[in-house]
């Protein structure tokens, strides 16, 4: 029986990435260089997870697959499997006011501060029971799916949103322009045809050399006129 004063922390990925590469290889050895590569994670963290694996007895000291590990990672028996892990895993107590599959995460938490823990570490205890507990197979990953698919439906309505208050934007717009060149401002009204239509905001910008003379910065001015002020011939 495990020892009932360790409480096991293991996170959903872990916890389901063991149980798939038994599923695929189910007399695979279990060490730290697997775990590192197919999960992603750091050796180090890799051999903290096989030690909690080993303390809720999922794999043996020789990185095989337990009995129970056998039946945990068929779907027929993972009920069966985890509820039995679960029994020598933690206090009778824990079980008793968090049954497997009826568990309220606030009453986890709470009976881990009561053991002395803090709210964070509490807080983590408790999510590993909770996913231990669970008699439903790869519950995590169909939750995350469903996380994932509200995800991209938020992304792909962003643009449209976007567009949306351009358009909101557009139509509280002024209906004349401002353009600036060498300081100063040029008001340019909608014209031609295409007075009624959607209003926009063109930011000219242009530099004038210092050694300019009068003539010629009016001169500049005045082109800005004719091409960004006065209506088109007809």
């Amino acid at each position: 029986m495990a020892d009932k004063t360790r409480y096991p922390q293991i996170p959903s990925t872990v916890w389901w990435g063991v149980r798939s590469i038994l599923n695929r290889t189910p007399n695979a050895t279990i060490d730290e260089r697997l775990l590192g590569v197919q999960l992603q994670v750091q050796e180090a963290a890799a051999k903290a997870y096989i030690t909690e694996l080993r303390h809720v007895g999922i794999i043996t000291d020789e990185g095989k697959a337990s009995p129970l590990a056998q039946r945990w990672r068929l779907d027929d028996s993972y009920a069966e499997a985890v509820s039995e892990l679960v029994q020598a895993t933690y206090p009778e107590g824990l079980v008793h006011i968090a049954p497997p599959g009826e568990a309220e995460r606030q009453k986890v938490v709470s009976w881990f501060q009561r053991e002395g823990l803090g709210q964070g570490a509490a807080g983590n205890k408790a999510a590993t029971y909770l996913l231990l507990s669970s008699p439903t197979p790869n519950e995590a990953p169909k939750t995350a799916t469903k996380s994932a698919q509200a995800d991209n439906t938020t992304s792909a309505r962003q643009p449209r949103s976007q567009a949306n208050s351009g358009r909101r934007e557009s139509s509280t717009t002024t209906d004349k322009t401002s353009e600036t060149a060498g300081g100063r401002q040029v008001k340019v009204p909608p014209s031609g045809r295409n007075a009624d239509a959607l209003p926009l905001n063109v930011n000219v910008q242009i530099h004038i050399s210092a050694d300019a003379g009068t003539e010629q910065i009016e001169s500049i001015f005045q082109a800005m006129r004719r091409y960004l002020y006065d209506a088109p011939a007809s």
